[in-house]
């Protein structure tokens, strides 16, 4: 998460953050938070998540820019098409865009990778949350080569932690790997 205070840049946040966490991301105390989200009938408490329209409208309220994760909305994105069978991209910002139209264009060899690394596993059996995860992560892998093996495979971790549950971090983290020294020694 970028860290922009007052900045003139944008800062850039999960698409789901705690009110706390997006607090401290925008640099503002809880409370000025809090109270925005109170205005419009949100929860409001610490540990509430923010989606991205809420992080978007509670930090154009606060006088701050905010931009979401382009992993996670790649991931988001993937996850509703698979579990709506959905063919069509929706059209979204920048890096997640192509992200998502990455994963799609390569997907029965991503698949293909992820199922020779995952041991007793089947793609088809993991939880659909987890196979989008590892498909956006061995995609940026195998296609985004300026990125840093431990970038991509700590931001799959984050975001199996954020999306699905703790045991996913640890499963995701080990597949990743696996395929991390086959993809780039």
């Amino acid at each position: 998460m970028s860290r922009g205070g007052r900045s003139s840049g944008p800062v850039t946040v999960p698409a789901r953050v705690s009110v706390s966490d997006f607090a401290e991301a925008i640099g503002r105390p809880i409370s000025e938070v809090q109270a925005v989200l109170e205005s419009r009938e949100e929860p409001s408490a610490p540990g509430d998540l923010i989606g991205p329209g809420q992080s978007g409208a509670v930090g154009k309220m606060l006088g701050v820019g905010i931009t979401v994760e382009p992993r996670d909305l790649a991931l988001e994105t993937l996850y509703e098409m698979e579990i709506r069978d959905e063919t069509e991209m929706p059209r979204l910002p920048g890096r997640a865009d192509a992200l998502v139209k990455g994963v799609v264009a390569r997907r029965e060899s991503l698949d293909h990778a992820i199922e020779a690394a995952s041991e007793h596993w089947s793609v088809a059996r993991m939880p659909v949350i987890d196979r989008a995860i590892l498909r956006l992560g061995l995609y940026e892998l195998k296609h985004e080569p300026d990125t840093p093996t431990a970038v991509v495979v700590s931001e799959a971790v984050r975001l199996a932690k954020t999306y699905s549950t703790e045991r996913s971090g640890s499963f995701v983290n080990g597949v990743l790997a696996s395929l991390a020294r086959s993809e780039r020694g």
